[in-house]
């Protein structure tokens, strides 16, 4: 049971007993990082209610098809842009109050549902409160205190935690990874397998991860042209240079933070310079408010040059 899930040991142990028991909750919160398996958990779950044996044995039609997204009894919604609507909502609560097609289980799937806005939050909560027979709702979210108090309070909330190295390194080398690509990949996923593997499928990826890993490493060596070079290449798109915010603040927390074995203190060496663990966290600080200020239409690529220009002082 949840055999395809990577690591989660508690999460599975909690649902395996809920289904042993037969105590299932109508709704369940699965809140965790990005990229730990909430998603695949609970499409996992909607195979064990539906399975033909039982099980989730992943190769019965049921199972197949709640993979492929096509049967009938499992519905999956998430943002549409950059939020929940109500009408999604709503037309999930309908699909829930009809009766199964032909499986258990009729299981909803609501990813990001921190996205959802407040009235499609409030259309949710009467099928919480007043269930549906043989219905299950599966909410996940990054962050779960976005959520209404009141959704919080009508769910089961089950933790999932980051992915350990060696989980992440295993999972890689198994999909056809040398040792040596997959423990660089594991480096910038941050615990989050989702991330390893986005970076391993996307070339796009593995070059902002590049450019973040350049300016990490050697920004007091890059000549100013390089640097500018690269503040124009990526700032002529806002999405792509808060996305590129992202992976700088990713690939900082993988190199920065180590133990000296002399002092016990934390320090991290980056942009080329020693920093105590407080000046790393002002940066990281300061990169979360640039990102707010390109969100919010300013220049991007001033921003990065502005940025870069602060690192090298």
């Amino acid at each position: 049971m949840f055999a395809r899930v990577i690591g989660q040991a508690r999460a599975k142990k909690i649902l395996q007993r809920a289904v042993e028991k037969e105590h299932l909750s109508h709704a369940y919160l699965f809140a965790g990082p990005h990229g730990t398996g909430k998603t695949t958990m609970a499409k996992e779950l909607a195979m064990v209610l539906n399975c033909e044996t039982g099980e989730g044995c992943g190769e019965c039609s049921s199972c197949r098809r709640i993979g492929e997204g096509i049967y009938p009894d499992v519905k999956v919604i998430g943002p549409e842009g950059p939020s929940i609507k109500i009408d999604q909502i709503r037309l999930m609560c309908s699909f829930l109050a009809m009766s199964s097609y032909e499986g258990h289980y009729k299981v909803a799937i609501i990813r990001q549902a921190e996205k959802m806005r407040d009235e499609a939050a409030n259309s949710l909560l009467k099928t919480l409160e007043e269930p549906p027979a043989d219905s299950l709702v599966i909410l996940t979210a990054e962050n779960q205190y976005a959520l209404l108090p009141t959704i919080l309070s009508r769910v089961q909330k089950v933790d999932f935690q980051k992915l350990a190295q060696e989980e992440i390194i295993s999972y890689l080398i198994n999909r056809g990874l040398s040792k040596e690509e997959a423990v660089g990949l594991e480096e910038y996923s941050g615990g989050s397998l989702g991330k390893a593997i986005e970076i391993k499928d996307s070339e796009s990826m593995r070059e902002l991860y590049g450019d973040a890993s350049k300016v990490v490493n050697n920004l007091q060596q890059l000549l100013p042209h390089e640097v500018i070079d690269i503040g124009a290449k990526i700032g002529k798109d806002r999405l792509q240079t808060i996305r590129f915010l992202d992976i700088l603040t990713d690939v900082i927390r993988a190199r920065s933070f180590k133990l000296n074995s002399n002092t016990k203190q934390d320090f991290g060496r980056v942009f080329g310079k020693e920093y105590a663990e407080t000046q790393i966290a002002a940066i990281l600080d300061y990169l979360e408010e640039l990102k707010l200020y390109i969100e919010g239409y300013g220049n991007a690529q001033l921003a990065l040059e502005g940025l870069f220009i602060r690192l090298r002082r």
